[in-house]
């Protein structure tokens, strides 16, 4: 049975680490995820500690981030109406490596923790595609 999340159609899974000789690989995504369904735009992201990232509400474009060093903050928080979760909020620190969706409709955001942090950023649609994307406050209510 799969794992049920605090947020409809929220996805995390722990991301394996692959030791070779000369290099450390992690596989973030595959196919056969089912995460993505067209892809859009990617982005390698070295977060600095410090303060929080604004929340991004994407209208359209799921996304799918992969933490892949460092320690993080991850923020949802579901403003979808017809959503079975809607208004509702979760939080998750993950210190190893870790995949999470993010749906459409669903703002999220995240800040390092400690040192800095090395994301993967995938999403369906390229920024700034769509009408209706847009950055909020973490303590705002839409």
């Amino acid at each position: 049975m799969p794992e049920v999340f605090p947020i409809h159609d929220l996805f995390i899974r722990r991301i394996s680490t692959i030791e070779e000789p000369n290099a450390t690989r992690w596989l973030a995504l595959r196919d056969t995820d089912h995460l993505l369904r067209r892809f859009g735009q990617a982005e390698v992201i070295h977060a600095l500690p410090g303060p929080k990232t604004p929340l991004r509400l994407r209208k359209v474009a799921d996304e799918v981030w992969a933490l892949i060093e460092g320690q993080v903050e991850f923020v949802w928080h579901d403003l979808r109406q017809d959503s079975p979760t809607y208004d509702r909020w979760h939080c998750l620190t993950c210190d190893k490596p870790t995949l999470v969706l993010v749906p459409f409709g669903v703002a999220f955001g995240y800040r390092a923790l400690a040192d800095s942090a090395s994301l993967l950023r995938l999403s369906t649609h390229p920024d700034g595609e769509h009408d209706g994307d847009q950055e909020l406050n973490w303590e705002t209510k839409v």
